[in-house]
């Protein structure tokens, strides 16, 4: 059964460039017996969160409440420092589709790594498949990504990432290509996407994309739910693809 479960979930960060790390400095902590202490923030505080099939659930808050930090939480990016997570089904995180890329690399090598670290086996159908979504030449797969522009750079690694079907789907946003020619059939692939998902979460600033499109959003603030609001107005299939009318 597809799920998530949080209980009591904290994440500390550890704040880096907090103090001076000088040689000079650390000479006389040394001299004076300083203890060298790690300072912390903590951006996620004390979390309990359940998720099961069907819902679709939001996240808002202002900038530094913590949206992107859960969901990379979520995505395994970052363990949680304290608590219990638990986490049943595959995940698709597009919080990130330059995540493990490399622009040095050509595209045909990156979309197979990138398939290999989302726990893909890239065969050649696959690989074909994917570059044949992107609608680019046959000889920019065999070109390294640094020569890509922003918006064939962007079609390569959507296609890699929205290739596989998820039971827990996680957007920072909602996920949108560059390419103008290219986005109503990106659109069309994360409709798809997002309706075949059992759960989806999504952080975003736009209030009426949530209210439209989830089951309950959870306000958080400094790292902390502050309230969930369950939303009426949700339909058994929020995401139905619409049919082009002539």
């Amino acid at each position: 059964m597809v799920s998530i479960s949080l209980r009591d979930v904290s994440l500390d960060y550890p704040l880096y460039g907090a103090y001076d790390f000088s040689v000079k400095r650390r000479l006389l902590g040394r001299l004076l017996n300083e203890r060298s202490e790690t300072r912390t923030i903590r951006a996620i505080d004390n979390m309990s969160l359940e998720a099961t099939a069907g819902a679709r659930i939001g996240l808002a808050g202002p900038n530094g409440s913590g949206k992107s930090t859960l969901l990379r939480l979520l995505a395994g990016v970052y363990p949680p420092t304290r608590g219990r997570m638990e986490i049943s089904g595959s995940v698709v995180p597009l919080i990130g589709l330059n995540a493990g890329a490399n622009m040095d690399f050509v595209a045909d090598d990156n979309i197979r790594l990138l398939l290999r670290i989302s726990g893909h086996k890239p065969t050649q159908a696959v690989v074909d498949e994917i570059w044949q979504f992107t609608e680019l030449e046959e000889r920019m797969r065999h070109m390294p990504l640094r020569m890509f522009s922003s918006g064939m750079l962007m079609r390569v690694l959507f296609a890699t990432a929205t290739a596989f079907p998820a039971d827990i789907l996680l957007l920072d946003e909602w996920l949108s290509v560059v390419d103008e020619k290219f986005s109503a059939k990106a659109e069309q692939r994360m409709l798809k996407l997002v309706s075949m998902a059992a759960i989806v979460i999504i952080a975003s600033h736009d209030q009426a994309l949530l209210r439209r499109t989830c089951t309950s959003v959870i306000n958080l603030d400094q790292g902390r739910i502050v309230r969930t609001v369950p939303l009426d107005r949700y339909s058994e299939r929020p995401f139905e693809l619409e049919e082009k009318r002539a």
